[in-house]
């Protein structure tokens, strides 16, 4: 049994985050660490750009501190603890980021904002970087499994990346300032004090928000902690600690089960579209129908989907105000399929929202829940106007585990997002640094050529 007090789980996973070195990681743990790096950081400075972004870059200007780490893709400056807020938010702007699990863990923005702050605060080695991101991230994908996938169960309402990924960060973020066992100890409590964010706010900034407040919160955490700010050495699995605050059953021993043998982050996957991943299937499943059937979107007359329970719950939403809302609208991102033959971020702008074709299109999609289809899953039927009805049911969609985007793959979105804020060539030459991350002497000079 687990000693009752955490400290037992606490410091097996402490000595794991100080001990690892991606170097002598296997090859294929190394690599998928290095795709959600890459990811992740095309996912901020792509971000930056969003209006979400400039309103809060705006409205906190006023306080920020003196100028310590970048605004990715901003060509400005602030304090580490807003700068990292601001590049998680970016992160989270277009809900483009990756997922690991069931429980839709995005992790990997958070960790990118955290540790990027931290690299231009104190200098850090590109390999040093690289082994704090992943210890990082394999962290959050335990803490997802020890409160929220079975047999643990949290409820649906929290946003695992709020409620997981400050503790993660501030562990990550710890291991670049050299803190020692105590302090990281310390750190994780901090942070599990901090732990917030529910689904509530889909459809709102505050959605976009909250990864960067987990970001924040690891980076402020591991500072308090360096510098002696002390925490429960129960908080993490504690009488009334994180895990039974945030779990209705808690699985406590998979956090550290098989440790330093077994990883979870090769099951991260990425996002081909950018929108909830719930959503992903209906968009596969509209694509591949227009595709194989060559059909207009005015020659639709009703679609019918069957969804999974999460989509059907938090992504049915026919009439989306603005851009927000229709980031979490799965008849948004199915009609806008239909009407423009792809899914990207352009698909997703305001213009596109009060398109009437894709007006009309989202009030002919009609959605129901099927508890037996899993969140990359769905049915559909597309009723033309001539009465035909074409049919498809897409049981793991693309950029699921079982149809991963490739490295390539991964470039294009990289650029194609990027481009927007720091322009092409700085886009490809930024991408090529990123995958080549563990040879930098400095990784200041990654978070700055972002910028």
């Amino acid at each position: 049994m687990i000693d009752d007090s955490g400290e037992a789980v606490t410091s097996r996973l402490v000595d794991f985050v100080s001990g690892l070195d991606a170097r002598f990681l296997p090859a294929a743990v190394q690599h998928e660490c290095k795709r959600s790096m890459v990811d992740s950081i095309g996912c901020i400075v792509g971000g930056s750009d969003h209006a979400v972004v400039a309103r809060a870059t705006d409205t906190l200007s006023e306080f920020f501190g003196p100028d310590q780490a970048s605004l990715l893709g901003q060509d400005r400056q602030a304090d580490i603890f807003h700068a990292s807020l601001i590049n998680g938010l970016a992160g989270a702007a277009y809900s483009f980021f990756d997922s690991y699990s069931a429980a839709h863990l995005h992790a990997g923005v958070v960790h990118a904002a955290a540790l990027l702050a931290v690299s231009e605060r104190v200098t850090v080695s590109g390999a040093d970087f690289l082994s704090a991101y992943c210890a990082g991230l394999e962290v959050a994908c335990r803490l997802t499994k020890a409160i929220a996938l079975p047999p643990a169960e949290a409820d649906v309402g929290w946003s695992i990346g709020g409620i997981v990924c400050g503790l993660s960060s501030a562990l990550a973020a710890g291991s670049l300032l050299r803190l020692d066992r105590d302090q990281l100890m310390w750190a994780l409590g901090i942070a599990a004090s901090g732990a917030a964010g529910t689904r509530a706010e889909h459809g709102t900034m505050t959605a976009a928000l909250i990864f960067g407040q987990a970001a924040q919160t690891g980076v402020r955490s591991a500072i308090l902690a360096a510098d002696g700010f002390t925490s429960s050495p129960g908080s993490l699995e504690g009488a009334h600690g994180y895990a039974r605050m945030f779990s209705k059953r808690a699985n406590v021993e998979t956090l550290v089960e098989n440790l330093n043998e077994r990883y979870e982050m090769p099951f991260t996957t990425y996002k081909p579209f950018p929108t909830d991943i719930a959503i992903h299937p209906g968009i596969d499943a509209m694509l591949r129908l227009r595709a194989e059937h060559r059909f207009e979107s005015r020659d639709i007359a009703r679609v019918q989907v069957s969804a999974s329970d999460l989509a059907a719950t938090f992504c049915d939403r026919p009439d989306p105000a603005d851009e927000l809302e229709a980031k979490f609208s799965l008849q948004h991102w199915v009609a806008a399929a239909a009407a423009y033959g792809q899914a990207q971020l352009e698909q997703g702008k305001i213009d596109v929202v009060r398109d009437p074709e894709v007006k009309r299109l989202r009030a002919a999609i009609h959605v129901t829940a099927d508890a037996d289809l899993a969140w990359d899953a769905i049915r559909m039927s597309v009723e033309l106007t001539d009465g035909r009805h074409l049919n498809t049911r897409i049981a793991h969609c693309v950029g699921s585990a079982q149809s991963p985007m490739s490295d390539s793959e991964i470039d294009a979105k990289f650029i194609a997002q990027a481009r927007l804020a720091i322009g092409h060539d700085r886009a490809a030459q930024l991408v090529k640094m990123c995958w080549d991350v563990e040879n930098l002497a400095d990784v200041s000079v990654l978070a700055k050529s972002a910028c």
